[in-house]
């Protein structure tokens, strides 16, 4: 299986429901991937010095995927329509274009339509760093989120 074919199945697997969550409730879990932030722009405005190093990626119904960037105490995310996966062969990376993005800086995330936008995002298991970068342009702005692993699987949480 070459690594674009790998990277879709699990990103697949990750954002659809499967048989066994048909009979099981529970949500699968969030995946965490330590590492470095070197962007985060929200709004147009620069807050990469209070980015976490790390990013999240969280299934969501409908064939939708979201990748989550830690800002201060707030959270950024970015939600991709997992069903229009796209990638590249040769380097391994996989896009979906991005729907919305959510901003929780309170109690209420602040869900905002993309104009345009798009997430690329390497195979997290393949022992090399993998990136996770993601970009819309909304009403409000700007937002960029860009991320490289340690190189280590991600966790669940």
């Amino acid at each position: 299986m070459n690594k674009l074919t790998l990277i879709a199945t699990a990103a697949l697997m990750l954002a659809g429901p499967s048989a066994s969550f048909a009979q099981e409730p529970t949500a699968p879990p969030v995946m965490v991937s330590a590492g470095k932030c070197s962007k985060l722009v929200v709004a147009g405005k620069d807050v990469t010095k209070q980015c976490k190093n790390e990013v999240a990626s969280a299934p969501l119904p409908g064939g939708v995927v979201m990748f989550i960037f830690t800002q201060g105490k707030g959270l950024v995310g970015f939600t991709g329509d997992a069903t229009k996966l796209a990638g590249d062969k040769k380097t391994g990376v996989a896009a979906v274009p991005v729907l919305e993005v959510s901003v929780r800086s309170g109690k209420e995330p602040k869900v905002i339509a993309a104009k345009s936008g798009l997430c690329k995002f390497s195979d997290p298991y393949s022992g090399r760093p993998a990136i996770v970068t993601c970009t819309a342009e909304t009403a409000q702005g700007t937002y960029t989120g860009w991320f490289k692993s340690n190189g280590k699987p991600p966790k669940a949480r």
